[in-house]
């Protein structure tokens, strides 16, 4: 499984981008931080990978911190950073 992750600085920066992202209509699920992903405040939005150029079009109004690709395998999951 391939998913987007948004990470944050802090954990209101990422409360105030899940309620923007919901009124906004994406189907976001807010998760503990993978420890694959080392910089963020401990809590991560999970989104589908469909979704990023939209979230793209948000960042400069949101405070998302980094943008990343996380694939899930059974040999271990890999996050790498977009943007």
């Amino acid at each position: 499984m391939e998913y987007l992750m948004l990470t944050f600085e802090s954990v209101n920066h990422t409360m105030m981008t899940e309620k923007k992202l919901k009124d906004e209509g994406f189907d976001i699920k807010t998760i503990p931080t993978p420890r694959e992903i080392s910089k963020s405040c401990g809590l991560t939005i999970r989104m589908d990978m469909e979704d990023l150029e939209k979230v793209k079009e948000f960042k400069g109004s949101l405070p998302i911190d980094y943008i990343w690709r996380y694939t899930m395998n059974p040999d271990g999951n890999i996050a790498e950073k977009i943007e």
